[in-house]
């Protein structure tokens, strides 16, 4: 069916639920995946990332391992990107690899940013000319904190795997 599929992965709950979901799909098409993760940056220089260079490598790094424990080949990266190129570099991605398809997670959008259309799944379905399969999106979206990175630095237990709330610094 699927010779090779990308995983657009993000740091949230939901980009494990695409995970999940594109670990059983692989399997199932005997596919390769091929794993991007997008450090976002904002087009205002105030405005810090969510996440590190250093915590977007280890999410990849994280992913790629969990394929290759399932079975499934999968190589990865990430990119730092302007905010309003996320989708953009997406698909680039997946034509320069010659992926088959693209798996993205889904967040619940609240209030009139859900409405917009503007979201990076809207406009990857906009300018991708593959499949795009979004995955279940989850009951809460909480940030993904891989629990080998640096838990006991920030003074958690090592124990937690998501944080909640609008608590998006580390």
């Amino acid at each position: 069916m699927w010779d090779r599929v990308l995983l657009a992965l993000d740091q949230y709950e939901s980009g494990q639920s695409a995970l999940r979901m594109t670990t059983k799909l692989a399997a199932v098409t005997h596919s390769e995946v091929r794993v991007l993760h997008i450090r976002a940056l904002s087009k205002w220089a105030r405005v810090p990332p969510l996440e590190s260079p250093a915590e977007a490598e280890y999410l990849v790094s994280e992913a790629v391992f969990s394929f290759r424990l399932a079975g499934v080949g999968a190589e990865g990266h990430y990119s730092s990107v302007l905010e309003d190129r996320v989708a953009l570099r997406i698909v680039e991605e997946s034509l320069i690899h010659m992926c088959d398809a693209i798996v993205l997670g889904t967040r619940r959008l609240h209030g009139i940013g859900r409405l917009s259309g503007r979201g990076v799944r809207e406009q990857v379905l906009r300018l991708s000319p593959l499949p795009v399969i979004a995955s279940p999106t989850p009951l809460t979206n909480a940030i993904h904190i891989p629990l080998g990175d640096g838990a006991h630095r920030n003074g958690h237990s090592g124990q937690e795997g998501y944080r909640t709330g609008d608590d998006h610094r580390r």
